[in-house]
């Protein structure tokens, strides 16, 4: 892929407007109940929601417990007397949660490692939000946006992100990860486009996603240290969504890193508002979860934190500090195994059909770690099959295999692939329980698409199979 090619991708937000649509549209086609075939004559009913970005694990049983005590205190009202502090469960930044946030959800930024001191996240530092990171991440981009200001965003970022950048009126654009399977972000081509938007005037920014969402990466500190430097000299402010930290083994937030310069080392941590929440590695829901985000530069988190208007009611503060505080570490590590055996099985059943048609048709994408198998999908295959775009690709999963996947040009990607939930495939909501036997009939759907597609099937003859009109040209 060519930097000219990521600059021109499609609209993301169209793109993912025109997905939703579209899965609503075929959903109906499809019925209540509809029959999907796998191989050697099976038949299977419902269609695999591999869409979400739910984990399915377990919450800790001592954060359970807790929990419960919360509930329980805030319905009969009879709190511990640190309720009714102002400071601690102050209503718009509650000193309890920003404690939280830097002593856990931000602790790796202080873990050294070799060539890197890391930093000590001061509560003071800390701004929280209720309920979702991403009101931060919208409050943030308001801060930098201007009127025909563009955004770079490393291919490979959450599925919804430009829904939420174009609310202020800022466009993304992609820069190329690495051409191999690692799909790390490239530095060279991230310079390359940082640099042709400065000469435009119309860079306004950089939004990270590390360690990675929906493909997480693993990179050396050498790796980090010359994307750092590529950021130090573009001078534009940086946002991180760093979701997925607490998920993946070994991350080391680049924020905790200093990059050396010919006037000093620059400490990343005052250029990079790192944003994260409780709701994936903590499995925190509803009113027990929050946003949090950190940075060493003061005025820009002032500028955040005078934006940010909504409220924390006390009785939230109370659920999400249970949530936080009765989470032990040894449970945080016991999920990110539990995790790497669901992609790690779901990498062998891959490699399983790849070997039974006797060609790699099927390339997982990034590291085995985290909760999505990214796939890309044999060009030549799709090429043949009128497979032009990973939405026609996501389409035809949808609607001739059952499986409900993302795009990967809802991440800013060209290549012919989609993200699949391999931690937590299910029917419905709630219905994680039977991911283990569910992943292993979602790759058996998929084996019986692709043995359809060698023997001459297009996805035009799949669509008129199911009679189903076709998806819409893009814009």
């Amino acid at each position: 892929m060519t930097d000219t090619a990521a600059v021109l991708c499609p609209d993301p937000v169209h793109m993912t407007n025109r997905s939703d649509e579209r899965k609503k549209f075929a959903r109906a086609y499809l019925g209540a109940e509809p029959w999907f075939p796998g191989t050697g004559g099976r038949t299977y009913r419902g269609v695999i929601d591999a869409y979400h970005g739910e984990t399915g694990l377990q919450m800790d049983e001592d954060s359970v417990a807790a929990l419960n005590t919360a509930w329980l205190e805030v319905m009969t009202r009879t709190q511990p007397d640190e309720y009714r502090d102002g400071v601690l469960y102050d209503k718009r930044q509650p000193l309890i949660l920003r404690k939280l946030a830097a002593e856990q959800l931000f602790q790796r930024l202080s873990v050294s490692a070799p060539g890197v001191r890391g930093v000590q996240v001061d509560p003071g530092e800390v701004i929280v939000c209720p309920y979702s990171s991403t009101v931060l991440l919208e409050e943030a981009i308001a801060t930098i946006a201007r009127p025909g200001g563009v955004l770079v965003c490393p291919e490979g970022y959450y599925k919804s992100a430009s829904v939420h950048v174009a609310k202020y009126g800022l466009r993304m654009v992609s820069s190329p990860a690495t051409a191999d399977d690692s799909f790390k972000v490239d530095p060279a081509a991230l310079e390359r486009c940082l640099e042709e938007h400065a000469r435009q005037g119309n860079l306004c920014g950089v939004m990270l996603t590390l360690p990675g969402n929906p493909v997480v990466a693993e990179y050396t500190v050498e790796e980090l240290t010359e994307i750092g430097r590529v950021l130090v000299a573009a001078e534009v402010p940086i946002i991180c969504d760093m979701s997925f930290d607490l998920l993946v083994d070994g991350h080391l937030p680049i924020a905790a890193l200093s990059v050396p310069t010919p006037d000093g080392p620059v400490r990343l941590y005052d250029r990079v508002l790192s944003i994260t929440g409780n709701s994936k590695a903590y499995n925190a829901f509803g009113p027990c979860k929050l946003g949090a985000a950190c940075t060493g530069n003061t005025v820009w988190l002032d500028e955040i934190r005078d934006r940010l208007r909504v409220s924390f009611q006390r009785e939230t503060t109370h659920l999400a500090r249970a949530t936080i505080e009765h989470t032990t570490g040894e449970l945080l590590a016991h999920n990110r195994t539990l995790l790497r055996g669901r992609v790690d099985a779901a990498c062998a059943l891959l490699s399983a059909v790849n070997a039974r048609f006797g060609a790699e048709l099927l390339r997982p994408l990034g590291s085995r770690q985290g909760m999505f198998l990214t796939v890309e999908f044999e060009p030549g295959l799709m090429a043949a099959a009128g497979v032009h775009t990973s939405s026609e690709l996501e389409d035809l999963l949808l609607t001739v295999a059952g499986i409900d996947c993302v795009a990967l040009d809802r991440t800013g990607s060209r290549r012919l692939g989609v993200r699949l939930n391999a931690a937590a495939p299910r029917y419905g909501a709630g219905q994680e329980e039977d991911a283990p036997q569910l992943l292993a009939e979602l790759f058996d759907r998929m084996e019986y698409l692709l043995g359809r597609l060698r023997a001459g099937m297009s996805y035009g003859d799949a669509l008129l199979e199911r009679r189903i009109p076709a998806i819409p040209v893009a814009s």
